[in-house]
């Protein structure tokens, strides 16, 4: 008689288990979005710097992905974190870290080729 409320009530019991879950997704990239951007500041190393500038964007981007899917949670400066974003890219542009790590990982390329040639 009572199968119909049952069910409900599981559902409903699901349906929490999973927005507890994700509300522990969003915490969980939050907290990288924001080591990662601190990372990106305050590294010595170009290459660093930019790992941990694209780290956050994804991070960033899972983040956005969240709040569009389930509208109770959203992000209270979106704005503000593109914007810092946006501007890391255009100082590292500027400072050509995004070159110099293309060239680290050309160099690492070709350093694995001659390895290769040497162990023929």
């Amino acid at each position: 008689m009572f199968d119909w409320l049952r069910k409900l009530f599981l559902n409903a019991k699901v349906q929490g288990a999973l927005l507890e879950k994700l509300e522990q997704q969003a915490y969980t990239a939050k907290a990288q979005l924001n080591e990662s951007l601190s990372l990106a500041c305050s590294s010595t190393k170009p290459a660093a710097k930019v790992s941990h500038l694209e780290f956050a964007k994804s991070k960033f981007a899972e983040l956005k992905a969240i709040a569009a899917e389930h509208p109770r949670m959203r992000l209270t400066n979106e704005t503000e974190v593109d914007a810092a974003i946006k501007q890391l890219e255009q100082d590292f542009s500027r400072a050509g870290y995004y070159a110099i790590r293309n060239q680290s990982a050309s160099v690492h390329v070709s350093l694995s080729r001659k390895a290769e040639e040497f162990l023929r």
